[in-house]
């Protein structure tokens, strides 16, 4: 999409909203903006209707049911819930031992780091995504919890979440997966693949900023603490009101892509192969990583001997991309997912991740490597 003199290129930082998600949320203003726990009147539950409504258009992408999803403001505290579990998990049984990818999004990372526990990290494979394999090697009698990104929100990488369950559920390990990318990436059944836990975002899939949600498999709902404790909503699995009309622009999103999700992908995965292919074969740049088991719209982008700061600075203001996860953008260093796939550090500072999706087009992807061309003869 275009806003103003810039293309939006940078969809997996944050997917814009969708008109038909604005028209529900709008709607839900005007006329739900009662308190969902009000029980003593219609206006509440009509409110409270809605909110079981959202949650389980939410729960069916995931092939779950509406009572396995609790609300939350983001992933970031859907994450904190997640590795809340692991210190609980230590209290009661002793294992102290968190895993986490070497690549997973700083909400996890930090949340682990400061947890008190002891932190191991699994291995990236050679597509940039958590290594089964080193998991495999790793986990033991002390783990209290696994932790991996699923879709990996700055190479695009795809884990195989279906062996890294069964490790898990081999050793009594509780398996959670950040699936914040996942949506827009592929089908994914909770269910079926045997997730404990799993977080979710609206604003990665054109929903509202302010709202996700953990997934919470069969059986894990004694595992769960909250990170908010509030007067008791949600079951007492994590306080708080309830904002009504950001979960109902949550559930439309997720019914959207229920709907649309297959055909999506292959249309936005066109998009970004052509984009990638006519920068290598203008050989203005290489993709990071590899085709397959990719997310559709993600092309990390290396630039051999171009700063990636300074190339985006010169596209200013006509394209909107990142040179690593917006949680990190600006920050002094390489990105941390580069340096765990085992790329230098000069190499780092030359890739910019662009991210393609539901609004963009051929003539945005044309007029993107015309502006990138333009930029590098000025450099």
């Amino acid at each position: 999409m275009r806003v103003g003199d810039t293309i939006y290129l940078d969809y997996q930082a944050a997917t814009p909203l969708d008109e038909r998600v604005l028209q529900v949320m709008q709607t839900a203003y005007a006329t739900l903006f009662a308190n969902p726990h009000a029980a003593d009147h219609l206006l509440g539950w009509q409110a409270a209707a809605a909110i079981d409504t959202a949650a389980a258009q939410i729960a069916a992408v995931f092939s779950l049911q509406a009572d396995d999803v609790i609300f939350t403001s983001g992933a970031s505290e859907a994450n904190a819930m997640a590795l809340n579990t692991a210190k609980a998990i230590a209290s009661q049984t002793g294992r102290n031992e968190v895993l986490i990818g070497a690549a997973d999004h700083g909400s996890v990372r930090n949340e682990a780091d400061s947890s008190g526990l002891t932190v191991k990290r699994i291995s990236l494979d050679g597509r940039g995504a958590p290594d089964p394999n080193h998991l495999r090697a790793t986990i033991g009698d002390a783990t209290a919890l696994v932790s991996v990104v699923g879709v990996n929100n700055e190479n695009g990488a795809i884990a195989d979440l279906g062996v890294m369950a069964a490790i898990c559920k081999s050793h009594g390990v509780p398996f959670h997966a950040d699936l914040a990318q996942a949506p827009l990436a592929m089908n994914v059944d909770l269910l079926g693949l045997d997730i404990t836990l799993a977080t979710v975002s609206a604003h990665k899939l054109y929903g509202p900023k302010g709202v996700g949600a953990l997934l919470v498999g069969p059986g894990a709902s004694e595992l769960i603490r909250p990170v908010i404790v509030g007067a008791g909503q949600q079951g007492g699995r994590r306080g708080g009101t309830m904002p009504t009309e950001l979960i109902m622009g949550f559930g439309e999103a997720c019914r959207l892509v229920s709907i649309d999700g297959p055909a999506e992908r292959e249309r936005v995965s066109s998009l970004r192969n052509r984009f990638v292919k006519i920068l290598e074969e203008k050989q203005l740049a290489s993709l990071v990583g590899e085709w397959e088991d990719r997310h559709p719209g993600n092309a990390l982008m290396h630039f051999y001997g171009q700063n990636a700061a300074d190339l985006l600075a010169r596209l200013q203001p006509h394209i909107a991309a990142s040179t690593q996860s917006a949680c990190a953008s600006g920050t002094i260093g390489p990105s941390h997912v580069l340096n765990a796939m085992g790329i230098d550090r000069e190499a780092a500072s030359e890739c910019i991740r662009f991210s393609f999706g539901r609004f963009s087009d051929d003539s945005q992807v044309d007029r993107a490597i015309d502006y990138l061309g333009e930029a590098i003869v000025m450099s």
